[in-house]
């Protein structure tokens, strides 16, 4: 079910499109290169409570944030690659086979507006992670998308939700970002602040181009 604009439907199109022409390889996901990935990845991995955590990357590729955390020794509970381009969630498939705890699932976290908390039910989730997977829909979408995940996690001892986007913040405003938008950084942070007084942002790692919230509910 979903209950947005039509344009919100249209925010995998890019992802598809990329794949097509690519295949389902790093190119496809739109990252600008392989260190811009990381660095991102390793913001949430130390901005979270990772250790014996169920972590689900939502709109994640194919397990990259997975094949970081064990590169850096992390030792986490589980991780769900949450995926809504089909030939993505297959690759990952194939790829995260041989690494232990991990489970791809395929979902569209836009369409269905029940799967943040089938999550959290079904398969235990104590954290959600967006790295780069919110970039093509609207500020005013993105917040709709985590207003759900936030619903689902609040009430899990110790939930944690952490996302970054492109700040309109940085030095490199003025760049064509095109499909990723970029977001007010405040009212994301509002936003955040709104929900919990548990909230951290940062925007250091790369001269404020990018920004990552951290937010755990109470208890």
């Amino acid at each position: 079910m979903n209950s947005g604009s039509p344009g919100e439907a249209g925010y995998l199109q890019p992802y598809r499109e990329a794949v097509r022409d690519l295949g389902a390889s790093f190119g496809s996901l739109l990252w600008k290169s392989p260190d811009a990935q990381r660095k991102r990845f390793d913001v949430i991995i130390d901005a979270c409570d990772l250790r014996g955590r169920v972590v689900a990357d939502m709109g994640a590729g194919l397990g990259d944030l997975a094949v970081r955390m064990h590169q850096r020794g992390v030792e986490y509970g589980r991780y769900l690659a949450v995926e809504g381009v089909d030939e993505l969630a297959e690759a990952a498939r194939e790829r995260l086979a041989a690494v232990p705890e991990c489970v791809v699932v395929e979902g569209d976290f836009v369409a269905d507006e029940r799967l943040f908390a089938s999550l959290v039910r079904d398969h235990g989730v104590e954290i959600f992670a967006f790295s780069g997977s919110l970039n093509t829909l609207t500020q005013r979408a993105t917040e709709r998308v985590l207003d759900r995940a936030w619903s689902a996690i609040r009430g899990v001892r110790g939930g944690q939700l952490v996302f970054n986007f492109l700040s309109d913040r940085g030095a490199r405003t003025g760049e064509n970002t095109g499909p990723a938008h970029r977001f007010d950084t405040a009212g994301m942070t509002a936003w955040a602040l709104e929900r919990t007084p548990l909230v951290s942002l940062r925007t250091d790692y790369w001269q404020g181009h990018d920004a990552t919230v951290w937010m755990r509910a109470s208890g």
